[in-house]
């Protein structure tokens, strides 16, 4: 009986160890732009592509990244962007630093998304300086590049086309599908693609097929005209957004 009764304390105190053993931390962890924005201690600006320059081509690119447990940005995937501005973009954020991502104490692998804007202004740049580099005001959860002092910001576009996974980002109101009945008594499931226009005030304007079987579009249509989202900010102000929208119809 003693021995029994030794046993079972030793059990008890072996297992929370255990309990800790098999717990395992995440390799990486996705975490909101706006809190790596936060830990950024090292930015670098890209310099502006002299193609894209002469060609006036402006616009965004979005990035994700992962960044080391020593705060080293290890790996960089284009989202979208101009296929002339990108590179730029992707050599200057590979050279960012952040501060070490914490999880229960313990140094953690990110991953998070970026985004830089390559403005152009409209006096040519002097000899011998670095011209008007691309810039992007920190907008909520963004990262970006800025010099107010020395960079005019020209007035935002009428309409940006933004990515589907930063626009997920600001989605504050969701309404679900109803699963039309025609589909359902004959088991139709599927994925609906949908081009949406996003107003200044977040209300979804358009919403346009672009795939999907016919007898679930209606509803998918119906459903995304009804989402809000955040207003999408360029330069501080508040800007019409194109971007892409998935529905899942699924049966149990």
């Amino acid at each position: 009986m003693k021995s029994h009764f030794i046993g079972v304390c030793l059990l008890a105190l072996a297992l929370p160890q255990f309990v800790r053993a098999q717990v395992r931390a995440p390799a990486r962890v996705r975490v909101s732009t706006g809190v790596m924005q936060e830990l950024l201690i090292k930015r670098v600006n890209p310099t502006y592509p002299p193609l894209a320059r002469q060609a006036r081509i402006q616009g965004t690119v979005v990035l994700k990244i992962e960044i080391s447990k020593s705060g080293d940005v290890k790996n960089v995937e284009l989202v979208s962007g101009h296929p002339m501005l990108a590179p730029a973009a992707i050599e200057a954020v590979k050279q960012w630093k952040y501060k070490t991502y914490l999880l229960n104490g313990e140094p953690i692998a990110v991953e998070t998304h970026v985004q830089v804007s390559f403005t152009l202004s409209d006096t040519p740049p002097a000899d011998g300086s670095a011209g008007d580099a691309p810039a992007a005001p920190p907008q909520s959860g963004i990262a970006g590049t800025v010099d107010a002092a020395t960079t005019p910001l020209p007035p935002p576009p009428q309409r940006v086309r933004v990515s589907s996974g930063v626009m997920q980002g600001l989605l504050t109101k969701r309404v679900n599908p109803i699963y039309p009945s025609d589909a359902r008594d004959q088991r139709i499931q599927g994925v609906v693609l949908l081009r949406v226009i996003i107003d200044k005030e977040g209300n979804v304007s358009t919403a346009d097929l672009i795939s999907g079987h016919p007898l679930l579009a209606p509803a998918a249509i119906d459903a995304v005209r009804q989402w809000k989202y955040k207003p999408y900010l360029l330069n501080g102000q508040a800007v019409e957004i194109e971007t892409q929208v998935q529905v899942n119809f699924t049966l149990s």
